[in-house]
């Protein structure tokens, strides 16, 4: 039975309690909430983010981010991916292979974002986040901590432009149970649940989110070869996670599935029929966390253990059936074993001090590879060490200073070692303003697929020596008035030893060289009233000198975004979003349609019956625009994006 079918019987259980409706539920809190906090409070909302200890966003030593579980439902977010696109600077392009999500901070490619959830990097060795990633149900997720800017100083690797740090609601306490469906266009399916209770002096969480879509179908006009078609890019999912906690331990069991993959296009975009793949994952963490603000001495402590495989099935169809086909089937797995100790002393007037490290072990096994029944490895079965030391010192100053230093070293078994520091000086200028001026350095190491895999895009480099970035930020957040928030940032950045492919073939993966880049954000919350309110930023960005195999094009340099809720009724609440993306300009020579500028709408409505029911309906891509992403030269027309698309949702709480 498929996931589809399973789900399908599971629907007919909120149908029939919606035919039994418990009518005579008490007044409704839930609407109140989506628009119950103050812009004060927004602000005075802490993240642990940015110094691995609980701050007030406004004052936290990095440029943050956060977005809540209200936010996603105000959205009508139905995945990570859908709200992310909300934050200054960020971008998530659709790559060509899978139409897989691909997350882009201030125009660093995704390879130099960290993605984490509950703290856990997601990212394998070979593909970055994996390779049939398809992002995290918002069912899911209870908040997303976000830093727009560089963090190798507290999270190592990959955190060179940005840091997401996903939070499902099993990493704490779940007051409510809750069960839901969802139904989408193309044949789009979901279907979650979720349980907290008590049990013999233990906290248990428990949630599930299974799915299963067709996918949009773009046509392609034509594709490498001269051949059109559409694109399949459906997929199976299934989402389980299961907290037990108690005083101050907790165990995290983690199981992700997602089957009947469809590729659409291969990596060098060619139409590929064929491919059905799959992957599981499964992962168990152990948390200890002794950190009484009261106590002179704090530790915290995690073992982490990660297994994930995954399978081409059928294959990947890079050449059709005829002279010089080519069929490329692969299959590997994963292991992954981390621990970590941090030690938090208070002892020092003035100072919060942090230090400790960890290891981690990275093994590929079971890895297989057959190119037209040929037998091969497309990566070696080599183990990956990281040992790490780290070190932050939070010093107050002076009542209105706040000074963070820290650093942290990485030594790898394949590259060796790298320092990266940061410092950030946080100034209450007033008790409307306050200033942040930051530094970090960071770097990404390359990933297996760079060094040792060849593909049917690119040629691996065993010699690479990893990406190194250094950034300056400047930040200003004002409290206009008791309405109005606004903030700024503007930032500059160097990246060296780039890695890309070369500009000939066989497009060797290569250090290339360096550039540099500037930018700004603006941001803006504004409450009109009890029941509206409007949000918005735009961010824009500006590269020097650029060679081009190092130049992205696919990322908007410009970008814009606004947003409104309006609780225009007791029961009701609407939601509007719009996103504005610069015109992308084309080299001489490129045979590629330009792109002009785009513009993407959505809305969502939601109602609220009593305190049990909850009904909302969301259209994307509201006037249903021609949207296009730069993917490959040799898709000429580019890859369209998802036309407009509807969907309702039905939640009950119990």
């Amino acid at each position: 039975m498929t996931i589809g079918e399973r789900l399908r019987k599971a629907i007919g259980v909120p149908v029939l309690l919606l035919s039994v409706s418990a009518a005579g539920a008490g007044e409704n809190e839930a609407v109140r909430q989506l628009l119950a906090l103050s812009l004060e409070e927004q602000m005075a909302m802490t993240v642990k983010i940015a110094s691995q200890t609980e701050q007030p966003v406004g004052r936290a030593p990095a440029v943050v981010s956060l977005i809540t579980a209200d936010d996603l439902r105000a959205t009508g977010a139905s995945n990570l991916m859908e709200i992310l696109q909300s934050v200054p600077g960020v971008y998530v392009k659709t790559n060509l292979f899978g139409a897989k999500p691909l997350i882009t901070f201030r125009g660093a490619s995704g390879a130099n974002v960290l993605l984490m959830i509950n703290g856990a990097p997601a990212k394998d060795l070979v593909w970055s986040p994996g390779i049939f990633w398809k992002g995290v149900p918002a069912s899911m997720i209870e908040r997303i901590e976000i830093i727009r800017g560089p963090g190798s100083a507290l999270f190592g690797s990959d955190a060179s432009a940005g840091v997401i740090n996903v939070i499902t609601k099993t990493a704490g306490r779940i007051p409510d149970g809750e069960a839901g469906v969802r139904v989408a266009s193309h044949d789009s399916w979901t279907g979650w649940l979720q349980q907290g209770a008590e049990w013999n002096g233990f906290d248990i969480a428990f949630t599930a989110d299974l799915s299963d879509s067709d996918g949009y179908s773009p046509r392609i006009a034509r594709d490498k070869l001269g051949r059109a078609g559409e694109a399949y890019f459906g997929h199976d999912d299934i989402d389980l996670h299961l907290a037990i906690s108690r005083d101050r331990w907790r165990l995290l069991v983690d199981h992700t599935r997602h089957e009947n993959v469809g590729i659409g296009l291969t990596g060098a975009a060619v139409l590929d029929p064929l491919t059905r793949a799959r992957d599981r994952q499964s992962s168990l963490a152990l948390l200890y966390q002794n950190d009484d603000p009261g106590a002179d001495w704090g530790l915290t402590g995690e073992v982490r253990y990660r297994d994930l495989a995954y399978d081409s099935g059928n294959g990947f169809w890079e050449k059709p059936p005829g002279p010089g086909e080519l069929r490329n089937a692969l299959s590997a797995a994963e292991r992954r074993f981390n621990v970590e100790m941090t030690a938090h002393y208070r002892g020092v007037r003035d100072h919060l001090l942090q230090f400790g490290g960890g290891h981690v072990w990275q093994t590929p096994y079971d890895v297989r590879q057959m190119i037209n029944g040929v037998p091969g490895l497309f990566v070696p079965e080599k183990t990956r060490r990281n040992a790490y030391l780290f070190a932050q010192d939070i010093w107050r100053l002076a009542p209105d200073w706040e000074l963070t230093a820290g650093a942290r070293y990485d030594h790898y078994s394949d590259f060796g070692g790298t320092l990266n520091p940061r410092l950030a000086l946080v100034w209450q200028s007033s008790p409307r303003l306050t200033t942040k001026l930051m530094y970090g350095r960071a770097f990404r190491a390359p990933s297996y697929l760079e060094l040792y895999s060849q593909t049917a895009a690119n040629a691996a480099n065993p010699d690479l020596r990893p990406e190194r970035s250094r950034t300056v930020e400047l930040s200003f957040g004002f409290r206009a008035s008791r309405d109005l928030n606004l903030g700024m940032n503007v930032y500059r950045f160097v990246r060296t030893d780039v890695i890309a492919p070369e500009a000939l073939p066989p497009y060797r993966f290569a250090n290339l060289g360096r550039y540099a880049g500037n930018g700004i954000e603006l941001e803006a919350q504004l409450q009109v009233g009890q029941c509206l309110r409007l949000s918005g930023n735009v961010s824009q960005m500006q590269l020097g000198a650029v060679d081009e195999p190092l130049r992205d094009l696919t990322i908007p340099r410009r970008q814009a975004y606004l947003r409104a809720d309006w609780r225009f009724a007791p029961k009701w609440n609407w939601n509007f979003q719009a996103h504005w993306f610069d015109r992308r300009p084309l080299p001489a020579g490129d045979p590629r349609s330009a792109l002009g500028s785009q513009t993407l709408l959505a809305t969502s409505l939601r109602y609220f019956h009593g305190s049990e029911w909850e009904f909302a309906a969301t259209v994307r891509n509201l006037a249903d625009r021609d949207l296009r992403e730069y993917s490959s030269r040799a898709l000429p027309d580019n890859l369209p994006l998802p036309g407009r698309s509807v969907e309702a949702e039905l939640r009950y709480k119990f």
